[in-house]
């Protein structure tokens, strides 16, 4: 069963509020790239706009989105993305 915008905001959520509070996941209004939605951007604070993760396609690196987050097993790829690039710049800043 394929996830809509809010069930793909809920599970990005939910996977935040469980293994890592200090990530806010927000609802944003639309990113321009609508019909590859649902679209899941990453900003981090010491960069302007979004940005690039491992794990994303040569286009979602690209464009710096993940495209098409439809499905449980996709929001744990952009979940992973996300906590492993966290972990790789609190290992850089030691």
């Amino acid at each position: 069963m394929g996830l809509d915008s809010l069930a793909t905001f809920t599970a990005l959520y939910g996977r935040a509020q469980e293994e890592l509070p200090c990530v806010e996941v927000e609802e944003v209004p639309c990113l321009g790239a609508c019909q590859k939605g649902p679209v899941v951007a990453i900003e981090h604070d010491e960069f302007d706009g979004t940005v690039a993760v491992e794990g994303m396609t040569d286009r979602e690196f690209n464009e710096r989105l993940f495209h098409n987050v439809v499905t449980e097993n996709d929001a744990d790829r952009v979940w992973s993305s996300v906590s492993n690039a966290i972990k790789m710049m609190a290992m850089e800043e030691e």
